[in-house]
């Protein structure tokens, strides 16, 4: 005969789970029932450059106590949303707080005009304007930026070929580099097995939203199974819910993608792997990365089924730079950057390494990276 007290326990305890349930129940009807999308992007921001489809954004803040100031972007796939995802899970929210002067470059959503668009368009043509841009508006001399994925890969090669983008730090997120090391699906790209030019829409050049949402299914296909059930457990937690509904708006909002950009990305790094190789080359110029001497953090998710932690770790041997760090962080390649491991892990960790390397506004020298003509 069990004690009165664990009795009295397991009562409140399924008492307590009925009503989660109830809970579960009540909000799981609202989301059905199409509740507004969730709030994202809430740190008050104001446009101050734009070029074609590219943004420039810069956080408000009455209080800016370090520089440079931060320039923070992704990739051509996704929305840049990431960076100021949720309340409480934002780093333009933290990084402000922290006494940073804050920007977010934002390549925009391309359509049939921008269907010709190369690596050399995005980085030439518009990433070095907003670099000048940031450099104008903030009255600095120098930039730190933090670039997450494919935008790591694409600040390595406009620093690695060019001598005129000013930075200072350099943090670079889940940065791919050696495609030795590839994740299923681009595996199937690498070996042959998967056309680049298959995925591309001959009407309008560019490779459709549609199809690189399932690029990222063919990663992870149970994907959308298991956030439903994650979800479900916790939707008595209304915190739960609305941090979940934002995570998953900006997990699925993926962009169309210029066909000779994708094609670049594929066959020179992920088939020829130019960048372990050294035959990476931008407009003509060769990329060397022993001549990327700004100072550097990489921070590489332990559990990364996207870009593994051996496809980013090569890296650290081929920048120049003295002064190089890694930054481990447990969690996948979104919980890199957002989540429970970026808030006790990746945001602590990044804030103090550019704290560390930080002035007052205006209290540092320019420094240019490399020796190449630009």
């Amino acid at each position: 005969m069990k004690p009165v007290g664990s009795a009295i326990d397991a009562a409140r305890g399924i008492r307590r789970e009925v009503e989660r349930t109830q809970l579960r129940a009540r909000r799981g009807i609202g989301l059905i029932a199409r509740k507004p999308p969730p709030g994202v992007s809430l740190t008050p921001k104001d446009q101050v450059w734009s070029l074609g489809k590219a943004t420039l954004w810069r956080f408000r803040s009455d209080d800016v106590r370090h520089g440079p100031p931060v320039l923070l972007f992704l990739g051509l796939m996704g929305d840049s949303a990431i960076f100021d995802l949720h309340p409480g899970n934002s780093w333009a929210e933290l990084l402000v707080s922290r006494g940073f002067d804050v920007f977010l470059f934002d390549w925009g959503r391309p359509e049939a005009a921008e269907g010709d668009h190369t690596l050399e368009t995005y980085l030439d043509g518009y990433f070095v304007h907003a670099v000048d841009a940031v450099c104008r508006v903030a009255r600095a001399a120098e930039v730190s930026l933090g670039a997450y994925c494919m935008g790591s890969l694409m600040a390595v090669l406009a620093l690695g070929s060019r001598n005129d983008i000013p930075a200072r730090n350099l943090v670079l997120f889940t940065p791919p580099c050696d495609y030795k090391h590839a994740p299923p699906f681009m595996e199937r790209y690498r070996d042959g097995r998967m056309r680049a030019e298959d995925a591309i829409d001959e009407m309008t050049g560019l490779v459709p939203a549609e199809a690189v949402r399932a690029m990222f299914r063919l990663l992870a296909p149970t994907s959308d199974l298991v956030q439903y059930v994650t979800l479900w457990e916790h939707l008595w937690r209304e915190d739960y819910v609305e941090a979940h509904r934002a995570v998953n708006h900006w997990a699925w909002n993926h962009r169309a993608m210029a066909g000779p950009a994708f094609l670049q990305m594929v066959t020179h790094y992920v088939q020829e792997n130019r960048l372990v190789a050294g035959r990476a080359q931008l407009a003509g110029r060769p990329v060397r990365l022993d001549t990327v001497t700004t100072s550097t953090l990489l921070v590489i998710a332990e559990r990364d089924e996207f870009v593994p932690p051996a496809n980013s770790e090569p890296l650290a041997h081929l920048l120049g730079s003295d002064d190089l760090e890694i930054l481990r962080v447990p969690g996948g390649h979104a919980g890199a950057l957002m989540g429970s491991a970026a808030r006790r892990t990746t945001m602590p960790g990044v804030v103090s390494w550019l704290e560390q390397r930080s002035t007052p506004p205006g209290g540092a020298p320019a420094h240019t990276n490399g020796d190449h003509d630009g």
